[in-house]
């Protein structure tokens, strides 16, 4: 139940606030995916989210501050490490080949059905923006954790775990950027289809199984 003054019956300022806020970050997200990155401006920003263009200085500390926030809503990989945090124990799990199969399948998943990450992976390789290199450093800092663990799983092994799972996400990016920027296939596969998103995934399982058996290491 919505919280009220006794003497306006309004929403106390607080609401108004997040309520502002919640405006301003939707706002990045319209205008990104129906104009493109380079449209997303101040004054742009300001007009399509309804309200004054000093709210976002107020609130964000600036368009950068802005983006971040909108960023840390939508990207993945801060979805996942909000994940963990969240785990009252603060453990990681073994990183074993289902964990690392079931995290790429929902990357993909996640890539392939949201407009907003497409985009925003395209602005990250096109242009220069604060506040995207400070979410991918971020994700850097999640890899992080989870190679740590991994590095240790692979000592003395023939397997470069980093780079294989690099080429695998890699390919995820790709393989969703082009499809979806050309409306065509990748090598006859209608990855946008049920039938080819599950090729996909058992393309990637099968992959992962053998590193796992290079490695000589329990599936």
């Amino acid at each position: 139940m919505k919280t009220t003054t006794k003497k306006t019956g309004k929403a106390p300022a607080i609401y108004d606030k997040e309520r502002t806020k919640s405006k301003l970050i939707k706002a990045v997200g319209k205008i990104l995916v129906k104009e493109g990155f380079q449209n997303v401006r101040i004054n742009k920003v300001a007009e399509v989210a309804g309200v004054a263009k000093k709210g976002i200085y107020e609130y964000f500390g600036g368009l950068d501050g802005l983006i971040k926030a909108y960023l840390s809503q939508v990207d993945f990989w801060q979805i996942e490490k909000q994940k963990l945090e969240a785990n009252n124990d603060q453990t990681l799990p073994d990183i074993t080949k289902d964990f690392m199969l079931n995290l790429l399948k929902a990357d993909f998943q996640y890539f392939l059905n949201s407009a907003e990450m497409q985009k925003i992976v395209l602005w990250g390789i096109s242009e220069k923006n604060k506040a995207i290199r400070a979410l991918a450093d971020e994700r850097e800092e999640l890899g992080a954790t989870v190679f740590h663990q991994a590095d240790e799983i692979f000592k003395g092994t023939k397997v470069d775990y980093r780079a294989t799972i690099a080429i695998l996400v890699s390919a995820i990016y790709y393989t969703v950027l082009h499809v979806k920027g050309t409306g065509g296939n990748m090598c006859g596969i209608d990855v946008s289809s049920k039938e080819g998103t599950e090729r996909m995934f058992k393309a990637m399982d099968r992959l992962l199984q053998l590193t796992y058996k290079y490695a000589d290491i329990k599936l």
